[in-house]
């Protein structure tokens, strides 16, 4: 499953315990992907700062501390990059409340939506588009449980670790951009683990929201690179022996 030379490295002066860690960990699926230090607080190596400066310009719209600012809050708050998603996951949820935990089967979902849907007067073409979506979610929670990245019978619960380890990003681009402070940063990757955390029962929970979220925006059903890339990341992650997953608690 792991490409020759994706790995694990760590910069040596970053830190490894605690919260600040937590945060970075929480940013691994960029870090790992890209071969960067996975607890660097100066931003990515294979690039400099100019060119960073670029790509936050080409693909975020960031132009100056204003718009970095801007983005990194977004991404670290509690509404979500996909608040669609993200209701028919918490629909499911509530499902599962009222079954006292037990498994949500397809036709549950679809009723609890439809239940959302008179509600809330929303009219039968986005109910279709509605359970066409939470279709997807599913063909891609069976692709996780093939792929090792969901036990069998699991589910996402929540996909805002999308937007959480991209936060935790952010932050150190803001420093190698030079576009915050050190200590502005790591405010934020704190914040990014306390969300996490708030959200999510473990790292492999965590990982399992990312991937879905990212699929979601990427990927629309292909399972393309842009499913397997953070798969590779999940499996060197849960299996490297000095990985901060294995080695931070996820509540700390």
């Amino acid at each position: 499953m792991r490409r020759q030379g994706l790995g694990l490295k760590a910069d040596p002066y970053g830190p490894f315990h605690g919260p600040l860690a937590h945060g970075y960990a929480c940013g691994v699926h960029i870090a790992v992907m890209n071969g960067a230090p996975w607890n660097s607080e100066t931003g990515c190596t294979c690039c400099t700062p100019e060119e960073k400066r670029g790509d936050l310009s080409r693909d975020w719209g960031i132009e100056g501390p204003d718009d970095w600012r801007g983005q990194a809050e977004t991404l670290l708050d509690d509404r979500g990059s996909n608040p669609v998603a993200g209701t028919l996951l918490a629909l499911r949820r509530q499902a599962a409340q009222y079954l006292n935990g037990r498994p949500v089967d397809p036709g549950t979902w679809r009723s609890a939506i439809g239940d959302w849907c008179r509600h809330n007067g929303i009219d039968t073409g986005t109910y279709q588009q509605l359970v066409g979506l939470a279709g997807m979610i599913l063909d891609y929670e069976k692709r996780f449980v093939a792929d090792g990245l969901l036990p069998p019978g699991g589910y996402v619960t929540a996909i805002q670790a999308w937007d959480f380890g991209r936060g935790a990003n952010m932050a150190r681009w803001g420093v190698q951009c030079g576009y915050t402070v050190l200590q502005t940063a790591q405010w934020y990757v704190v914040r990014a683990g306390e969300q996490a955390r708030r959200h999510y029962a473990s790292w492999a929970d965590f990982s399992a929201g990312y991937v879905l979220g990212r699929c979601l925006h990427f990927d629309n059903g292909e399972f393309g690179p842009r499913y397997t890339e953070p798969l590779e990341v999940h499996h060197v992650m849960m299996s490297h022996p000095q990985s901060p997953w294995l080695n931070l608690p996820f509540h700390l």
